[in-house]
């Protein structure tokens, strides 16, 4: 598993725009990659077509991107309630 976060975002079977803007975006190693997440990316300008490109060139290796879940907003939940 090591050696495949210290590898070059060009080694994953992803489309080399996609290469391009990581490393544009100084994300170069998957280690880097897995850092982000689909929001973080997206943020970046990443298309959810690309992000959906990038997670499974990273689910192929082993690997995913980092999980941010959402945080329920607990007042809307207790208004919800009633």
């Amino acid at each position: 598993m090591k050696k495949i976060l210290e590898n070059d975002v060009s080694s994953l079977k992803i489309g080399t725009g996609i290469v391009t803007k990581l490393k544009e975006n100084n994300i170069n190693s998957v280690f880097d990659l897995c850092k982000f997440s689909r929001m973080e990316l997206s943020d970046i300008g990443f298309e959810n077509t690309q992000i959906n490109s990038i997670s499974v060139g990273l689910q192929l290796e082993g690997v995913d991107l980092k999980k941010n879940h959402a945080k329920r907003n607990t007042s809307i939940d207790k208004i919800a309630k009633f």
